[in-house]
């Protein structure tokens, strides 16, 4: 009987001596592009460049209040049997957006995708490296990434 007054006292006592910075933010943010999937016409050309969906994984550093992240975009080049082009480049945003639809980071990317002699050159663009603020308290359901073209 004393045994289990020990350990409920020393379990309280463990709890009530919590650190904030143990707090679990849960999962990443949601990554999205921005209008579900987005179309933009490269001009004298027939190209087409898709945005089709994302992933991404993350890391926080609570002590430091912020969050460490990769994403990855999926896409297609439509037309691309059309032109003499190995490469296109294409230029990418990607906002780190918290409560209340606030941008807290935004970042312009340029990268170049190889395209096929296809009628459609599907493409994977691995974006590594952001870091953006949070807040205490906050968990990653708070926060979203959104990618789209600029």
């Amino acid at each position: 009987m004393f045994k289990n007054y020990f350990i409920i006292s020393i379990l309280i006592f463990l709890v009530s001596c919590s650190d904030s910075a143990y707090f679990d933010p849960g999962p990443c943010p949601r990554a999205a592009i921005l209008k579900g999937s987005e179309t933009k016409e490269i001009n004298r050309s027939d190209l087409v460049i898709e945005l089709n969906r994302t992933i991404m994984i993350c890391e926080y550093n609570l002590r430091r209040k912020n969050i460490n992240f990769d994403v990855g975009i999926f896409g297609d080049v439509i037309n691309s049997d059309t032109v003499t082009l190995e490469n296109l480049n294409i230029n990418l945003f990607i906002a780190f957006v918290g409560p209340d639809d606030t941008v807290i980071d935004k970042w312009s990317k340029n990268v170049s995708v190889k395209l096929k002699n296809q009628k459609i050159s599907s493409f994977s663009i691995p974006i590594e490296g952001l870091r953006s603020k949070i807040e205490e308290g906050r968990t990653g359901s708070s926060y979203k990434v959104l990618i789209g073209l600029e």
